[in-house]
């Protein structure tokens, strides 16, 4: 058995008894050095290339990899492994694994795997020629395996994500649907983070999907313990320039279901600031209110509406201010919002609003939200998809734990039109998690859209 230095960090420790596994262990974002354990019935080491064949084992946290062989570079932390056996999963008898026929090991905790199967238990469920992933992140990883979904509109729907660039600080991902209605959608999307690397900020921002996002899936796992503060990402961009190509993009208005954007392309920063407060106290991160500018420039289309492409500037602020303290897990805090937009037509519009949030956090990490936004505008824009669809809404969420330990979840989202006085539209989720492996199904009622995800927790 070989003990290297660690070229990871931010991974639980394995648990040593067969009991221990059985309750999913909280997720403690401490950083640790955690030595990497190869064991192999022979090995050579010149200088910094280790090499071993014939029935290896490679651990590094609860990160567990067995191979037929495998060459690994200590210094650069870049390897390749043969047939291997691959998992995050801390029992004996894991709640995925996957295999492949190679395994590129690159540094930050990067795989390249080829020739890929996944298997949930024992049954094999998805074969791809290749597959990148990321290892060892704090949050579950989505959008790796292609997901599957049925929609009034589209009928039955494939959606795929392709990590094409996934650096700490440059990102390009291709999203890719294929629907039995509409043929194909996509986008390709870039950032690149100028002034740190691109973790994901673990609270909220001012937009309704943001909400929804913060309570349909996983990103927000039990803490047990641990200090919330720790889930703050260290050396985190907040300005963020970015780039993207739209093909039919879904869009979500409450005039037209059926309404796409084609963006050809828009280019942009945004910037994204600390919690604003009046108070000398922090919030759990996880409840926190980001402040955001954000500027862009692009040329966009949209069908059924304007068929040709007309380019539009604009510029816009959204922010909250934790104004009473209520304690970290608990926040009262006004809302103010403002767009401006110049298109290449000659037409200006302009928006601003204001509004309130209020969030709570339980002690299991359950998540209770309203917010209610007030918005007004005046000039004109060629677009459907820029107008002001609601003026007065009320939107509320929860994402409720209600296992003894933590594995099974509900989630709720709800959006009041208070123009009208009628529920627009909901959506419902139930989700089950273990240690490495969570699965969730979703019903969108406004879509009418069902689709079913799973993620792969430390990838």
């Amino acid at each position: 058995m070989l003990a290297l230095p660690a070229l990871a960090q931010e991974t639980p420790a394995v648990p040593q008894r067969e009991t221990d596994v059985i309750k999913p262990q909280p997720v403690c974002p401490i950083p640790v050095q955690l030595p990497i354990v190869i064991q192999a019935p022979a090995y050579q080491w010149i200088g910094p290339i280790l090499s071993a064949d014939g029935g290896i084992f490679f651990q590094q946290g609860n990160k567990r990899i067995q191979a037929n062989s495998i060459e690994y570079n200590t210094l650069t932390g870049i390897g390749t492994a043969n047939r291997v056996y691959f998992t995050t999963c801390s029992a004996t008898r894991p709640d995925y694994h996957i295999t492949a026929s190679s395994v590129t090991l690159l540094p930050n905790n990067r795989l390249h795997a080829r020739n890929v199967a996944l298997y949930l238990g024992t049954h094999k469920v998805l074969i791809l020629p290749s597959i990148k992933m990321r290892v060892g992140g704090r949050a579950p990883t989505t959008s790796i395996f292609p997901r599957l979904g049925y929609d009034k509109r589209d009928g039955a729907t494939l959606t795929q994500t392709l990590r094409l660039v996934d650096q700490l600080r440059a990102r390009t991902t291709a999203n890719i649907r294929f629907t039995t209605q509409h043929s194909l959608e996509g986008d390709i999307n870039g950032i690149y983070g100028a002034d740190g690397n691109l973790s994901n900020f673990p609270g909220q921002f001012i937009t309704y999907g943001s909400m929804r996002s913060q309570t349909l899936n996983f990103q927000q796992p039990p803490v047990g313990n641990c200090d919330p503060q720790l889930l703050r990402p260290r050396d985190i961009a907040h300005l963020r320039p970015f780039a993207q190509l739209t093909l039919r993009q879904r869009t979500y208005d409450a005039k037209d279901l059926g309404l796409v954007v084609y963006r050809q392309p828009e280019i942009g920063a945004t910037y994204i600031g600390n919690q604003l407060s009046l108070t000398k106290q922090r919030l759990d991160p996880r409840i926190e209110l980001y402040p955001e500018a954000t500027l862009t420039w692009g040329r966009f289309k949209e069908i059924p509406g304007h068929p040709d492409f007309i380019t539009r500037s604009m510029i816009s602020a959204k922010g909250a201010v934790n104004t009473w303290w209520l304690g970290p897990t608990t926040t009262i805090q006004p809302i103010g919002i403002g767009t401006y937009a110049a298109y290449g037509n000659g037409d200006v519009f302009r928006t601003w609003g204001y509004g309130l949030d209020i969030s709570h956090l339980t002690r299991n990490s359950s998540f209770y939200s309203v917010r209610y936004i007030s918005r007004t505008s005046s000039g004109h824009t060629p677009f459907e998809f820029d107008d002001i669809d609601i003026h007065k809404e009320i939107d509320g969420v929860f994402q409720q734990y209600f296992s003894k330990y933590d594995r099974n979840v509900v989630g709720l989202s709800v959006t009041y039109n208070a123009d009208v006085g009628n529920v627009f539209d909901w959506e419902v989720m139930y989700g089950r998690r273990s240690d490495c492996i969570g699965t969730w199904i979703i019903w969108d009622n406004r879509f009418q859209r069902f689709s079913f995800d799973v993620t792969l927790i430390n990838l």
